[in-house]
């Protein structure tokens, strides 16, 4: 059966994926919390906020708001880091999700509030808790704190009752809905691709360029939206050029095995590109990274993804000697604690 056509576009999404064969993913706190981190690294790179969650021992539920149109990939990455982690810690093999997550796209704001109650509701209905804010990995029960979380639309839900049976209709006409969201970050070339504004507003800033040139804009005429210089609009394209051909290389070794085959630079991103590179590229390759990205940059990500993991303690030293100019030894890095899951850790128990 093919698969149901998909949307991408700014604005709310009820996200939902389930462990393969409905097992548990989530084994102990520690767990509940490095999903949460993953998805605020995601939320920090991708610029999505989360209005709802529920987390439950073999799914989970997300109301995401994005604002920009790059939900596939985000949810993506979250999924990929996740099991990533997972795997690794109980020394499992294999998928960890059921398959690919499900979306839908709110289109209707009046469904909101009932959204939000339908997840909030899932550890009662689960008979994990009795009272809204007793289960601690729901998002009602104000338990971690996160720069990714608004709780504007929990603050103005009236939790004094279950959903009822014209609620729970409503719930079900969304996911009955005909159009599943979620994938492509691709414009329609036809209309939104032709408006430069439009361009610079939802792509990282070289990449919009990069896509005007081909879309026919002079350099002129983009230098001259951004208020820059040919020259300046010539460097940034060479070395956007430059990314792609380094990304390239790395997917083709099968770097980037945990995503599709067939995914670009563009779907990646720069904080990803890096972190792998860091994580798996040979020297002259990282090597090239930080000439094309920037020592500040690489150790932005290196600082926030790789530091403190201890499954990579020799290349870590590695980096931290022949690149950041760091003189220790292995055991400073056994002891590196990554400070936000830290401070989340304190705040579940």
């Amino acid at each position: 059966m093919a698969r149901k056509p998909r949307i991408d576009r700014v604005g709310f999404y009820h996200i939902v994926n389930r462990g393969v064969a409905r097992a548990d993913v989530y084994l102990c706190d520690d767990d509940y919390l490095r999903f949460l981190e993953i998805v605020q690294d995601a939320s920090d790179e991708y610029g999505f906020e989360i209005c709802s969650f529920a987390l439950m021992t073999n799914h989970y539920h997300l109301l995401i708001n994005m604002k920009k149109m790059n939900l596939s990939v985000a949810l993506q990455k979250i999924n990929s880091r996740y099991s990533m982690y997972f795997n690794n810690k109980y020394k499992r093999v294999g998928p960890l999700w059921q398959g690919r997550f499900k979306s839908w796209y709110v289109y209707d704001e009046n469904y909101l509030g009932t959204l939000i109650r339908y997840i909030e509701f899932n550890p009662i209905k689960a008979n994990i808790t009795k009272n809204i804010g007793e289960y601690k990995w729901a998002m009602s029960s104000y338990n971690v704190a996160l720069s990714m979380l608004n709780f504007e639309l929990i603050e103005k839900t009236n939790f004094e009752k279950e959903l009822d049976e014209k609620e729970l209709e409503n719930v079900n006409e969304l996911y009955r809905s005909k159009f599943e969201a979620g994938s492509s970050c691709n414009f329609d070339k036809k209309t939104k691709s032709k408006d430069l504004s439009h361009l610079m507003t939802y792509l990282p800033k070289e990449q919009a360029i990069y896509h005007a040139l081909i879309d026919g804009y002079t350099q002129k005429e983009v230098g001259e939206f951004l208020n820059v210089s040919n020259v300046a609009i010539s460097k940034i394209v060479k070395i956007y050029k430059q990314k792609v051909k380094l990304f390239n290389k790395l997917r083709d070794k099968g770097i980037f095995w945990s995503y599709k085959k067939d995914i670009v630079y563009d779907e990646v991103g720069a904080e990803l590109l890096v972190e792998y590179l860091l994580k798996y590229g040979d020297f002259d390759d990282i090597k090239l990274g930080f000439e094309l990205f920037g020592k500040r940059f690489m150790r932005k990500v290196w600082d926030m993804k790789l530091k403190s993991d201890k499954s990579f303690i020799k290349t870590n030293l590695m980096l931290a000697r022949l690149f950041f100019g760091m003189d220790v030894e292995s055991d400073y890095f056994k002891e590196v604690k990554n400070e936000r899951f830290e401070k989340l850790r304190m705040l579940a128990s």
